[in-house]
């Protein structure tokens, strides 16, 4: 069953195009591959699908509705979550709390119930405290839920940002290049968080850069260079595809030309 459709995406800055003329379709319990070179409108996909830009033109259904002109909190409040490549952690709160603030906002209290102890932002509180803690259990960040977050290694840092975006018990994961950064243990335990995650009912979609990482967890991958969606199947194939090799040696080449220079 078809969770997601997209459309004809396309979206522009200032005239450059950033996204042409993109359909997608993701369906429920897929874990899908998102790769291209740099620049090539991976994370802009994201932004389009999360509600943080609107497209020029184009649909997005989500289980039946379509969302491409609601705003991010409608969005969220649909099932649709999201990591970013720049964490967007509290620094200064606790691993649990940064949690917690999350999964508030899937509960059913509000401020002013939280002023004055109303019984419903009491249990609000209480059932964000149980979904914290399911979610720091996943991401194995149980250990470390009184830490700081900016005390976090930076590997525990990515999975906090998972276990964040899983507190808003979301359909539907976009994974944003979460492997940034990270040395090969740290890789090794992220895909295998991936794959927990996928198996506890969540339909993931991964933008990343790394192919390995892509065709060892995903069975089909799209790629894009260049706001077009170039190929599109097996994540084995693709990554086969004259084009798709096209897209990255190129790349490669401009990247040693630069250093050259």
């Amino acid at each position: 069953m078809t969770l997601l459709a997209a459309s004809t995406l396309s979206l522009s800055f200032a005239g450059v195009r950033a996204l042409v003329n993109i359909d997608l379709q993701i369906e429920e319990g897929e874990l899908l591959g998102i790769i291209g070179p740099n620049g090539s409108g991976k994370s802009t996909l994201f932004n389009v699908l999360s509600g943080i830009y609107r497209v020029d033109q184009g649909t997005i259904v989500f289980r039946g509705e379509r969302i491409e002109r609601l705003g991010i909190a409608q969005i969220v409040r649909r099932g649709i979550a999201r990591t970013f490549q720049n964490k967007r952690l509290f620094g200064t709160m606790s691993v649990l709390e940064n949690v917690e603030v999350a999964a508030l906002k899937s509960t059913a209290g509000s401020a002013l119930g939280d002023v004055f102890g109303l019984g419903s932002s009491q249990q609000a509180r209480k059932k964000a405290w149980g979904i914290a803690e399911r979610c720091l259990a996943l991401t194995g960040l149980s250990d470390a839920a009184h830490l700081l977050a900016r005390d976090l290694p930076y590997g525990a840092q990515n999975r906090l940002e998972i276990a964040r975006a899983l507190a808003l018990e979301p359909t539907l994961l976009l994974l944003d290049e979460p492997a940034a950064g990270l040395n090969s243990s740290e890789r090794a335990e992220l895909q295998e968080l991936i794959r927990k995650v996928h198996a506890e009912g969540v339909t993931i979609a991964l933008v990343e850069h790394d192919v390995r990482m892509v065709t060892g967890l995903c069975a089909r991958a799209i790629v894009l260079d260049h706001g077009e969606k170039i190929a599109d199947g097996a994540s084995s194939t693709v990554v086969r595809d004259p084009r798709v090799q096209a897209a990255y040696f190129g790349e490669a080449e401009r990247e040693e030309e630069a250093h050259a220079a």
